[in-house]
């Protein structure tokens, strides 16, 4: 019976000399370690932070955490629905008046005066806003004011404990009073992109509600915030729980959390598997490094065996081997990672929304949490560890005997005998030698593949983000100017004719839009609000107090119509899936809108109905039928917001002289002669800035400010991917390496009983050929595929990415791969093969 010694210290000690002795090793394999923990550890981090300001965008766009609302509330219903249990938070809301009314309306603004008490700022408010100073108002001549009502009131450069006087509206009466401002806040929702027609808030005090007699039960809402485990049962205990009053009920607004999930799982998926093609590679070369090491210390081992040393102990001096190589790799690893993370994943998120709706509302954080740095340290660990178990297990099977003969390779039986007249073919060799380790050689076509795979899935992933993709979406001409108010002597006609006349401008695009009255059409109105209100609508709008407002005034019910000219029109039928007929449009008799205010479009048949436009004094209206149509592209969008639920229609430029209407230029697109760019750009901003309600946007500086942010984005990326690629080749030539190393006495045996150097070299040529062969095989059918895939997935990240295919990087690898794996095989055994046949044979017999 064999009995193991507890030598503890001693295989501590075999393991520290082994590393002593073998310090070119240790320092490829500390790299490799780096490298592999640096590249999972940016990945963690980059897809982490991604999803985490995702989610932050989301609640900035939504203003509130709170997705249920009950308007006027008693105390008695407030104490039902805290008796449930369900919520973490329920806030006050009370809507106090209006201010400067006169003034603002003329300017299409309202700021609105609104009490929420503490808990609603803190928990529901406050975290969807950004830029917060100061303190929430207590006493009532105190208020917090948002950054967009400070611009709209011409207070931009007040500070807080500033004083300021203020005239608004509370309970039909006008007031005026001096105010203090406690504090000030970023409302992401009331830029000028978002806001439009809505209204900007100051927060007052519980003390200046209590003096107008304000309540809660009529004036207020109450806002609720479920617990995650109460989310999706919530609605039926509200419901079943809480009494209501006649005409009153709960208002639902959509949750940001379910928003975000599609995007958050695109961007796991892509994590996961990019994070999984990093760990597959690191593994492969680690692996190959410890084992190059472990082969050529065979003899070491087996000697280990010969004075008693077990299996068990043998494992763990290779394992103790890696493990301390960790200690000293994964470390270095993640503090390169956190360096490299701070100063890139931020100008990669902005790379990702430069330009976008959403660019002012998605932070640019990074967040390194105790999640990515305990995952990075295990994912490595795990690496390490699986690396070295394939290597322990060969040195502690080996026995002292077949120590003195290893090849590398396992003996099997022949199949059939290889006789020739004409002596062995060596691509038949070749093949066989390629194949006659297994596992060594799925190992190899793993290792170039994963690699090569991972440089063409980022190389895609960064040409999907080009610049021309970006312009193409977002800024397909060189100037835009938006009207954001109401009134027609912004951008006039006199303001168009002015523009056109700049020297260097070669093109000018007006967008034409109305606000027209409609008859009331249930059967194509009515799917609309409802979707609207069930998606939209907040707590201070329901759709039965909308419906009753139409019906006491037909007049309120109105829509914005955008009017389309023939170019555009035929641009839409040629980038859209959806077909209309074209000649009734630009005819006048037919109208479009979109399928974003008819989620269920598809059940919906409008063949035979039509929608009744007028003017805005009744005097003249026509009569239009409705499609329903998707717009991909965003040809027909413009800057324009109804009423919750009520859709935008879009009608013939023909209709303008039979509805006799008020028309504001909406929208100006601008083309210029490159050489004049900067000259017209001073005389539209110059324009632009002469009012708040017009907004100038310039390609140039959109596309410079994204080409910024993707600079740093590149280094990283094209840095990642030239070390994934460097991966696979490297552990290419270390498994050329140890083929030849081991195989040195074998190939000593054929050249002694005849083969050349030349025919061996030949033969180790086509080795290579059938590795790179075999791999430009699996890249051109599964790798594309996989990359194709992951192409969607950026896709639905970024709505911009376009598919590239990477036919130049592909191109480049193939050469590469074809002149790495036919020069190294003949280059190592050159190096292996200096002395004399003799002399090797000699050293074998040793």
């Amino acid at each position: 019976m064999k009995f193991e010694n507890n030598n503890k210290n001693i295989i501590k000690k075999i393991t520290k000399s082994s590393l002593k002795a073998n310090k070119t090793r240790n320092i490829f394999a500390i790299i490799a370690i780096i490298l592999t923990t640096f590249m999972i550890s940016s990945v963690f981090t980059l897809g982490i932070s991604f999803a985490k300001n995702y989610r932050v965008m989301n609640l900035r766009y939504q203003g509130t955490t709170a997705t249920t609302f009950l308007p006027n509330p008693t105390d008695e219903q407030i104490k039902q629905i805290k008796d449930l249990n369900i919520s973490d938070a329920i806030g006050e809301e009370i809507s106090v008046g209006n201010l400067n009314p006169d003034e603002l309306s003329k300017k299409g603004r309202n700021v609105v005066l609104q009490y929420i008490d503490r808990e609603n700022w803190d928990k529901q408010i406050s975290p969807a806003m950004g830029e917060i100073k100061g303190d929430y108002p207590e006493g009532e001549n105190e208020i917090m004011v948002s950054e967009m009502s400070k611009k709209l009131l011409d207070i931009e450069d007040t500070q807080i404990g500033d004083k300021i006087k203020l005239t608004y509206e509370v309970n039909g009466k006008t007031e005026e009073k001096e105010f203090i401002i406690s504090g000030q806040f970023k409302n992401y929702t009331e830029s000028l992109a978002f806001m439009e027609n809505g209204a900007s808030v100051i927060y007052v005090s519980e003390d200046f509600v209590a003096k107008h007699n304000l309540s809660l039960e009529e004036n207020g809402i109450l806002s609720m915030t479920f617990k995650k485990s109460e989310k999706y049962g919530s609605t039926n205990l509200l419901e079943e729980n809480v009494d209501l009053k006649n005409n009153q009920k709960f208002e639902f607004n959509y949750d940001v959390e379910e928003d975000s999930k599609d995007i958050e799982m695109s961007a796991i998926i892509v994590v996961g598997l990019i994070g999984a093609f990093m760990v597959l590679s690191g593994y492969l070369l680690i692996y190959n490094i410890l084992y190059i090491a472990v082969t050529k210390d065979i003899q070491f081992y087996g000697m280990l065996k010969t004075i008693g040393a077990s299996p068990k102990q043998i494992k763990k001096i290779v394992r103790g081997q890696g493990l301390r190589l960790s200690i000293v790799g994964i470390p270095i690893g993640i503090i390169i990672s956190l360096a490299v993370s701070f100063l890139v994943v931020p100008y990669a998120i902005e790379s990702f929304c430069s330009g976008t709706y959403y660019a002012d509302l998605m932070p640019n954080n990074v967040h390194f949490t105790p999640l990515v740095f305990g995952g990075t340290i295990l994912f490595s660990l795990f690496t390490v560890l699986i690396s070295c178990r394939k290597p322990a297990k060969i040195a502690s099977k080996v026995s002292p005997i077949e120590a003195l003969n290893y090849t590398g390779g396992k003996p099997k039986k022949q199949k059939k005998n290889r006789k020739s007249t004409n002596g062995g073919k060596l691509y038949k060799m070749a093949w066989y030698n390629v194949f006659r380790d297994k596992k060594r050689s799925i190992l190899v076509f793993l290792s170039l593949f994963m690699g090569i795979l991972t440089f063409l899935s980022v190389n895609t992933f960064m040409n999907s983000l080009s610049v021309d993709n970006y312009q193409q979406k977002y800024y397909p001409n060189d100037f835009e100017l938006t009207n954001y108010g109401d009134n027609i002597s912004e951008l006039s006609d006199e303001d168009i004719e002015t523009i056109k006349s700049i020297k260097g401008v070669t093109s000018v695009k007006v967008n034409k839009v109305s606000n027209l009255r409609m008859d009331m059409n249930e059967d194509v109105l009515m799917p609309a609000l409802k979707a609207g209100y069930e998606r939209f609508a907040t707590e201070e709008n329901t759709l039965d107090n909308y419906l009753q407002k139409v019906k006491k005034d037909p007049s309120k019910l109105t829509t914005w119509v955008s009017f389309v000219d023939d170019e555009t029109i035929d641009k839409f039928e040629k980038l859209n899936d959806d077909k209309i007929d074209v000649e009734a449009f630009k005819q006048g008799k037919i109208a479009l809108t979109s399928t974003f205010y008819y989620p269920n479009y598809e059940e919906l048949d409008f063949s035979n109905q039509q929608i009744t436009f007028r003017n805005s004094d009744r005097t003249k209206s026509v009569d239009l039928g409705v499609n329903i149509v998707e717009d991909k592209n965003d040809v027909l969008n413009f800057g324009k917001e109804n009423e919750i639920g009520i859709p935008i229609f879009y009608i013939s430029e023909s209709v303008i002289d039979k509805i006799d209407c008020d028309i504001l230029n909406n929208i100006v697109k601008v083309d210029v002669n490159q050489k004049y760019e900067p000259s017209v750009k001073n005389e539209l901003k110059l324009m632009a800035e002469e009012s708040k309600d017009v907004n100038l946007e310039s390609k140039s500086d959109a596309v410079e400010n994204f080409e910024q942010s993707m600079i740093m984005m590149n280094i990283i990326v094209g840095g990642i991917s030239i070390i994934l690629i460097f991966i696979g080749i490297l552990n290419f030539i270390n498994v050329m390496v140890t083929n030849v190393n081991t195989r040195l006495t074998e190939l000593a045996v054929i050249e002694s009983i005849g083969m050349t150097k030349r025919q061996i070299k030949k033969m180790l040529t086509f080795e290579g050929l059938y590795y790179a062969g075999i791999t430009i095989f699996m890249i051109m059918t599964l790798g594309m595929s996989v990359v194709y895939m992951i192409s969607k997935l950026i896709k639905n990240m970024v709505d911009y990415a376009e598919f590239v295919f990477p036919t130049s990087a592909l191109i480049l690898l193939v050469v590469l791969i074809l002149l790495v794996c036919t020069i190294t095989p003949s280059v190592v055994y050159k190096q292996s093969s200096k002395s004399s046949v003799t002399d090797r044979l000699r050293r074998i017999e040793k």
